[in-house]
């Protein structure tokens, strides 16, 4: 599985766009920081795709949970051992069976 692609769903992309603008109301810096740690991560995902966790609290679906700097949830799917699609980046502070 070393060889996944990585495919990044727009819902992905809109949720670290919001996430973004949240954190550069505040901290510009800080917000381009957390986009490089997002980025940093799909990359060690690519590399360790099984050491996220399935949460059947949170859904029934074939997805992995992997927490970023505690508030901060990378949902992804590993599709036909090819590819690795981040379907979600969401905040804990979301109600995430509403959001999935």
């Amino acid at each position: 599985m070393n060889n996944l692609k990585l495919e990044i769903t727009s819902k992905a992309y809109n949720d670290m766009e919001i996430i973004s603008e949240f954190i550069a109301q505040d901290n510009k810096p800080a917000a381009n920081l957390m986009m490089k740690l997002f980025y940093k991560t799909f990359k060690m995902l690519l590399t360790h795709p099984n050491i996220g966790k399935a949460r059947k609290d949170f859904t029934y679906m074939d997805v992995k949970f992997y927490v970023v700097k505690k508030n901060y949830l990378i949902v992804y799917r590993i599709i036909d051992d090819k590819t690795l699609r981040i379907l979600r980046v969401l905040t804990t502070y979301q109600d995430i069976c509403a959001e999935l």
